[in-house]
C-alpha cells in the first residue's frame, strides 16, 4: 500500500516540488490506508492541490462506491484538520449547530483526489473508516513543510495562526 502511493503520487527522493508534501498511513478494521497530499501556501492561504490515497481492504466489490466513501473521508477529514473545533463551556458544546461549528466550504475541497485499491484476493475489510484518520497527520507534515510549524492541535487553521 505505501509502494503503490508512493508510485501513483510520483513522490521520488531528491525531486524537488513547488508544493509542500506531507504523507501519513493508518491501520484499523484490517485494512490499511495512506494519503500523499499535496498543499501550497500563498499570502497565508493554504490551498490543498492534490491527495494521492491508497487503500488495501481485500476485494472491492463495488469500485464507484469505494472511490466515493475515500474521496468523502479525504474532504471531511481535510475539513477537521484545517477548521474543525469544538469547545465547551460549564460543560455544553459552544457550538451546538452548523451555523457555529466551520466546515469546509467547496472552493477548499482538494482540487484533485486521485485514489487507488492494492488488488487482491482476500475478503473485504473496512472501508468507511479507515481512510479518515491519515488525512491528519498528511496535512500537518504538509503544513509543517510548507511553514516550518508543527501542527499539534485542531483546528490547524485559525485566525490566531500565521501561516506564512
Amino acid at each position: 500500500m505505501l509502494e503503490l502511493v508512493r508510485e501513483k503520487s510520483g513522490w521520488t527522493a531528491g525531486k524537488k516540488s513547488k508544493l509542500s508534501r506531507g504523507v501519513a498511513a493508518y491501520f484499523c478494521h484490517n485494512s490499511y490506508a495512506a494519503h500523499v497530499l499535496d498543499l501550497s501556501v500563498k499570502k497565508g492561504k493554504v490551498t490543498v492541490e492534490k491527495v494521492t490515497s491508497a487503500l488495501d481492504c481485500g476485494i472491492i466489490v463495488n469500485p464507484l462506491s469505494a472511490t466515493n466513501m475515500v474521496e468523502g473521508a479525504v474532504t471531511d477529514g481535510i475539513g477537521n484538520a484545517f477548521y474543525g473545533a469544538l469547545t465547551f463551556k460549564n460543560g455544553q458544546p459552544e457550538q451546538n449547530n452548523f451555523d457555529k461549528y466551520r466546515m469546509i466550504r467547496i472552493h477548499e475541497a482538494p482540487k484533485a483526489i486521485d485514489v487507488h485499491f492494492v488488488k487482491n484476493d482476500i475478503a473485504p475489510t473496512g472501508l468507511g473508516e479507515p481512510p479518515f484518520p491519515p488525512v491528519f497527520g498528511a496535512v500537518a507534515n504538509a503544513l509543517y513543510k510548507a511553514t516550518g510549524k508543527r501542527s499539534y492541535h485542531q483546528p490547524f487553521l485559525s485566525e490566531e495562526k500565521e501561516l506564512d
